[in-house]
């Protein structure tokens, strides 16, 4: 889990990097009204990458784990090949009928943009599927070199059509000559680690098993783009006249989720795990989901709760006066994101115990909530109805997941750590709130962050967020890192734990 959170980690904080850098300058050079109907197709394209690959993903992850941890390795492989088959096919005819829809209901004036936009969907698509199979060998490694290459051709790309005018042309084919590469290279390391495995045949109860979990998934991911997704964004659209509306949301919402990035490194590597161990056996998978969870907050409430202290001079200084209004809205956005941090674990859980029904009936509880709460808010509120909309939904959703894990496994110790780490996000951020306001701009910036970083880490102490269990599994982790490096992380540990 360590070293997959490592290299997933350097992925998601390449792209972060990247996506927090482009952004702010495509931001700056186009302007909220001409950047609000882009965000929109890049936003439709998007969820059609995830939906339309109708599960297979997941499947694969979860079901080639299964058998490569059974020693089954020619099993694995023949899941692999079958998934890639499908969905290359299933890419193909989605790209067709995309295309067609462009020239159907598109804005004429995005006419080019889309359909650049729309060419990325089937190296997308299908690059899912060699990156889950990566994923179920616990080797996540193989995945980091072809995303990072990817994404550094697509900030290249982007920079430079902004340096010579192509605007928002250039970024749409930067984002489509990343995806291909990307694929092109994820293809060649599961050929390089899995091609001479003979393939063996998938057994009819098998296939029904991956039918079956794959129409699950299918239904998980349609709920997830309601529930976790921007999907607020066709609300907004529709019932709110200012385009404006939909360039704030769109930024405050990415900057939320790219704050996840972090934690989510370490919750994709517990899920490859969890799968994994699955197929070795179950016993240990509650203690996974209570380390998974507790440690993802860990990392992810600072990050969220700093940004929310400080979304005012973020907006101010990074994205200029016109972006004025997304101050409230990253507020919202940032802190109503929370919670998100705490799904990954019990999801995973109940995705690798074939448990996904319950995860079904409350997608389909809480997607109602936000449709609901967004009709009633969107009108008048704009993109700060959309935030609070999608954040409640998530947050019940985060509620509902855990309530259930609770009531078949039991969580009250985990329950009790959570409630001490997020007593010292409040006291940071109380901290980080006072210096703000005291000290404005750029120094006050620096100085509540380096404060609230100092205040995080003597509260985690003083009311025993983290035990000796923890200790023991960050200095076990610890030597890993360089032989002059290990002393001071050793002492960190120590005044942490």
């Amino acid at each position: 889990m360590a070293r997959n959170s490592f290299w997933y980690g350097l992925e998601l904080g390449f792209s972060v990097f990247a996506a927090f850098l482009t952004s702010i300058i495509v931001a700056r050079a186009i302007g909220p009204v001409r950047l609000g109907p882009f965000n929109y197709v890049m936003w439709l394209t998007n969820i059609t990458t995830t939906v339309g690959s109708l599960g297979l993903p997941m499947t694969t992850r979860k079901y080639m784990a299964e058998h490569l941890n059974r020693g089954e390795a020619g099993v694995a492989h023949a899941i692999y090949r079958f998934a890639l088959k499908l969905q290359v096919l299933i890419s193909i005819a989605i790209l067709f009928l995309a295309v067609g829809l462009v020239f159907v209901s598109g804005d004429p004036g995005y006419h080019l943009i889309s359909i650049l936009l729309v060419l990325s969907l089937t190296p997308r698509m299908i690059g899912f599927i060699p990156s889950q199979a990566n994923s179920a060998a616990e080797m996540m490694r193989w995945n980091t070199a072809p995303s990072v290459i990817g994404a550094g051709i697509n900030v290249g790309i982007t920079l430079f059509s902004i340096w010579v005018g192509w605007g928002l042309v250039g970024v749409a084919a930067s984002v489509a000559a990343g995806a291909i590469v990307e694929t092109t290279l994820k293809l060649r390391s599961v050929h390089g680690w899995l091609g001479s495995t003979p393939v063996d045949p998938i057994s009819p109860a098998l296939k029904r098993r991956l039918f079956s979990y794959s129409g699950q998934g299918l239904v998980l991911m349609l709920l997830n783009v309601v529930v976790w997704d921007r999907s607020d964004m066709v609300i907004l659209k529709s019932m709110n006249s200012d385009i404006r509306q939909i360039t704030f949301f769109s930024i405050a919402f990415n900057l939320s989720d790219r704050l996840l990035k972090l934690p989510e490194a370490f919750g994709n590597s517990l899920s490859v795990t969890m799968m994994a161990q699955y197929g070795r056996g179950q016993d240990r998978l509650r203690q996974l989901t209570t380390v998974g969870a507790k440690y993802s907050f860990l990392l992810a409430l600072p990050l969220l709760a700093g940004t929310a202290c400080l979304s005012r001079p973020v907006v101010g200084l990074l994205y200029g006066s016109a972006y004025r209004p997304l101050i409230p809205v990253l507020t919202v956005a940032a802190l109503l994101a929370i919670p998100k941090a705490l799904i990954a674990s019990p999801t995973a859980l109940l995705q690798a115990t074939e448990s996904q029904g319950f995860l079904i009936w409350a997608g389909c509880l809480c997607g109602a909530l936000d449709i609901g709460m967004d009709i009633w808010l969107t009108p008048t509120y704009g993109a700060l109805g959309a935030a609070i909309a999608n954040g409640t939904a998530q947050t019940a959703a985060a509620v509902a997941i855990w309530y259930r894990v609770h009531r078949i496994y039991g969580m009250n110790p985990l329950f009790r750590s959570l409630g001490r780490i997020a007593t010292s996000g409040a006291l940071m951020a109380a901290v980080v709130l006072l210096i703000g306001y005291v000290v404005p701009g750029w120094i006050g910036m620096i100085v509540s962050v380096v404060a609230g970083a100092l205040v995080w880490c003597v509260t985690l102490r003083w009311l025993g967020a983290l035990d000796e269990s923890d200790r023991e599994r960050f200095l076990h982790v610890g030597k890993v890192l360089p032989t002059k490096a290990r002393p001071v992380f050793n002492r960190m540990v120590a005044l942490l734990a």
